[in-house]
């Protein structure tokens, strides 16, 4: 199949204040160095090429993060760049760059990809990337996502069922998507874990953007309207649309013979919360200390200490996480680290924006 009709845009929008306090307001997750040398947007930019030529990869991202992405992917000309006015959710952002795509190629299958995780092995996920788009191009009538088999009852994420088979490439088994399922409870996420017809839901969506756009009109007519009228009032239009995810607003809206999923065996992180990037790295390194900076410990174990310039001395204790930077501490208890966004709210409410 001709890839020249194949699309990869890069979703880079979000702020990531779940790992505050390196990932900030100003420079977010995606934009920060947390599983290499190279940042989380780099990670991705070089993944997708690998599907999609250079040329044909775009980046959906807000004005205030237009130069950083112009900073950290010189790749990437200002042409390719899809700038929502501000966040609306994925729902107004993903019909936007279908818009946008749609306008520069009638013909464009579309993948989004999120600019924030982490995968360890690449190859699977080219083989599950260029499976999807495949699909997505032999049957433009369908939209296509990529599963993940879950490895622990992860009660973070959304899952996928899986329904009947629809077909078997010659890389991957295909079957159509019963339903999306939010963030289950811990013993709802155990059966998921132990049956087989349920993948996370990793939020990697492909489809053409014409037929997209058919979508959008049907199930989301204001959100249609406001991007197919970027008059003068645009913005102040985008402004007053309604915040929403694109699985509720369209995805599962959709006819399930309209939704395929093609499960993968991704080793893959949505790097949610300081607790993710440790399980992370946990499983590869065989360490009980996940450490970056300068550090020195006593008798200490399933931690993760990450320092930006300061030494951290840690004794005898465990299932931590102690994160430096220059003007702030985070410790937290490694199991409750989901709460840091009560941090941010207690912040934003003592009006202390320095730390935001």
């Amino acid at each position: 199949m001709d890839n020249n009709n194949f699309y990869a845009v890069i979703m880079a929008g979000g702020a990531g204040t779940r790992l505050w306090p390196v990932s900030r307001k100003e420079k977010p997750k995606q934009f920060q160095k947390f599983t290499s040398q190279k940042t989380m947007i780099q990670e991705t930019f070089e993944r997708v090429s690998k599907v999609v030529l250079k040329e044909n990869i775009y980046v959906s991202t807000t004005e205030g993060y237009k130069n950083l992405v112009l900073e950290q992917l010189p790749e990437v000309d200002k042409k390719q760049l899809i700038v929502e006015p501000l966040p609306r959710g994925t729902a107004p952002a993903i019909s936007l760059v279908a818009k946008r795509i749609q306008e520069t190629n009638p013909e464009a299958i579309v993948a989004t990809i999120a600019s924030d995780h982490a995968i360890k092995n690449v190859e699977e996920f080219v083989i599950s990337l260029s499976t999807a788009m495949e699909t997505a191009g032999k049957h433009p009538d369908k939209l296509v996502t990529v599963g993940i088999n879950p490895t622990f009852a992860d009660t973070n994420l959304g899952y996928i069922k899986i329904g009947k088979e629809f077909e078997n490439s010659h890389q991957k088994r295909i079957f159509f998507v019963e339903k999306f399922i939010e963030k289950p409870n811990k013993k709802q996420a155990g059966e998921y874990l132990s049956g087989w017809e349920y993948l996370w839901n990793a939020g990697y969506f492909i489809f053409s953007a014409k037929i997209f756009l058919d979508w959008a009109e049907k199930l989301t007519p204001n959100i249609y309207a406001v991007i197919t009228n970027q008059g003068k009032d645009f913005l102040e239009n985008y402004k007053n649309l309604e915040t929403l995810a694109v699985e509720p607003a369209i995805v599962e809206k959709l006819d399930v013979q309209s939704r395929l999923v093609v499960p993968s065996e991704l080793k893959w992180s949505d790097v949610g919360n300081w607790g993710a990037l440790f399980d992370f790295f946990k499983d590869s390194l065989e360490s009980e200390m996940i450490v970056k900076g300068n550090h020195v410990d006593v008798g200490s174990k399933n931690c993760l200490v990450y320092s930006e310039d300061k030494l951290v001395a840690t004794i005898g204790l465990e299932n931590i996480i102690i994160v430096e930077t220059d003007d702030a501490i985070l410790v937290a208890d490694r199991n409750n680290v989901s709460k840091v966004k009560e941090i941010i709210e207690k912040l934003k409410k003592d009006g202390k924006h320095l730390y935001l």
